[in-house]
């Protein structure tokens, strides 16, 4: 039985990795508790742990499955964001050794290769460590005869084991090799003993096999060698020792992997990677010039919108007793005027968000900034009669920029107001916490509610609750564009006629 401990996983990774298992009877069993300590056990009867996606800190997580075990294969299975920061990381983390890698769930069905070679690669420390730590039989039987029992024992477990090995001599001749370490190259045996070790590589790296298994192998502990079979690429990473015996000079040993699915699910996940950043350059581009646009457009237009607005002031002074004839048209152009003023400045504001994401964080007093709202829609407070609570105990201060933490409380605050029922009298509670490293800010209001098939669109540009409210439809993609920029989330709590709850979820600046 093959056991594969799992821990926070998604469940199509899962699903990818149960449905294309190749090897027989594994099985796949979830670790419970973020505690490794108390599956212990389980973890040194186990071939690989898998750290997965949901997992917050999996790096602490692999450096204790290494401090409980160090045979155990450890992948951390990612996205490809979190892959790249993770992989980056793991080269300065300490208290983790060559058993823990990091994968991207973009490899797909490679992934079960990877993870079918990080089972054989258990198997082999830990055969390796039990013919190590053996201990000699205490028998009557003579040295001669012990060491020829600890020399068939070491050579039947190389034999048996799912990794290559070979004996050369001194010239770098084979004076042994075992069935796996043959089968690399595609030959029997018989047909390669007593031959160059280098002579069994394509003939371009016969050179480099020789430096390196001459004393390359004293500063590089492994090399990768590229051979390309019959327009197929397989990658042998090689490591060589010498024998700790009488006259060890004389020979060494060679430890061969076949780590093909490894590289190519890498080559696979970094390709990705590249695809990735251009696609992320090309949208930047687009998205900066649409920003440029916006930005240009909205102040180009509020000048003639102001001269607009000036003729038509002037037209209706000029009428005299003649306005009351069209006094209806200059009430329909006016209110026209005023809309486009509007959205002209809802589209300044989106562009001016755009533009401010780098602003700089500092220690900011919520009670204070939400006063400093409550002053900027005093008008709209006194005409509903609106009563604004704050509840900030938990969390009084935050670490963000100014201006977009206001802007987020002025959207919210001004929608709830915007959207009463005009039954009750409105009533609109702000609580602040924290859920770990996270800072929480809700907005709860007894309003008109939204309605279900509005609640995924109501942060789309333009996109408007209820349409006998006068508003552009922009506040709300404001408050979005603030919390995606800062990688937080903002999710909706609503009934109809009852009011909504927003919820606002990120991490501090720094």
């Amino acid at each position: 039985m093959t056991d594969i401990l799992h821990i926070g996983l998604y469940q199509e990774t899962l699903n990818l990795l149960q449905e294309n298992w190749q090897q027989p009877d594994p099985k796949f069993r979830k670790v419970e508790g973020k505690d490794l300590k108390q599956v212990n056990p389980d973890l040194r009867a186990a071939y690989v742990l898998l750290i997965g996606e949901e997992v917050e800190n999996p790096i602490r997580v692999a450096q204790e499955a290494y401090a409980l075990d160090k045979y155990i294969s450890v992948l951390l299975i990612n996205d490809v964001e979190n892959h790249t920061k993770i992989k980056h990381a793991l080269q300065f983390s300490p208290f983790i050794g060559p058993t823990v890698q990091s994968f991207s769930n973009r490899v797909g069905k490679q992934l079960v290769s990877i993870v079918e070679d990080a089972v054989q690669r258990t198997r082999q420390r830990r055969s390796y460590a039990r013919v190590k730590a053996a201990p000699l039989p205490i028998t009557n039987l003579s040295s001669g005869a012990l060491e020829k029992v600890r020399v068939d024992y070491t050579a039947k477990v190389l034999e048996e084991a799912p990794i290559g090995a070979a004996l050369i001599s001194r010239t770098g001749h084979l004076l042994t090799i075992n069935s796996y370490a043959a089968n690399l190259f595609l030959k029997s045996e018989k047909e390669i003993l007593g031959t160059s070790f280098a002579d069994l590589f394509p003939e371009p790296m016969q050179e480099e096999v020789r430096q390196y298994m001459l004393d390359g192998y004293l500063t590089e502990p492994k090399k990768v060698f590229e051979l390309q079979d019959l327009e197929k690429c397989r990658y042998l990473e090689m490591a060589v020792a010498d024998i700790n015996a009488q006259d060890a000079s004389q020979y060494k040993i060679i430890i061969l992997n076949n780590i093909t699915s490894t590289v190519l699910a890498q080559k696979h996940t970094q390709a990705h990677l590249e695809q990735l950043e251009k696609l992320n350059a090309n949208l930047k581009r687009v998205n900066d010039d649409l920003d440029t646009f916006v930005y240009t457009a909205s102040h180009d237009l509020k000048s003639p919108i102001l001269n607009i607005e000036g003729l038509v002031n002037l037209l209706e002074e000029g009428l005299g007793a003649a306005k009351a004839s069209v006094a209806k048209e200059l009430e329909h152009i006016k209110t026209s005027v005023q809309r486009f003023k509007l959205t002209v400045e809802d589209l300044t504001e989106v562009a001016r968000i755009q533009r401010s994401f780098d602003q700089a964080a500092e220690p900011l007093d919520v009670a204070q900034l939400v006063e400093e709202v409550k002053q900027l829609i005093g008008q709209e407070m006194v005409e509903s009669g609106a009563q604004i609570n704050l509840n900030s105990v938990q969390a009084p201060f935050l670490h963000f920029s100014k201006r977009n933490f206001k802007s987020i409380l002025y959207n919210l605050l001004h929608n709830a107001i915007k959207y009463r029922s005009p039954s009750r009298q409105p009533v609109i509670l702000i609580t602040t916490w924290r859920d770990g490293s996270d800072f929480v800010i809700t907005v709860q209001d007894n309003g008109l509610g939204i309605p279900g098939q509005k609640r995924e669109r109501v942060f789309e540009l333009f996109k408007r609750m209820h349409s006998h409210v006068q508003g552009s439809g922009v506040g709300l993609y404001i408050v979005k564009r603030i919390i995606d920029n800062v990688g937080g989330s903002i999710s909706i709590e609503s009934e109809e006629q009852q009011g909504t709850t927003f919820v606002v979820r990120f991490k501090e600046m720094v």
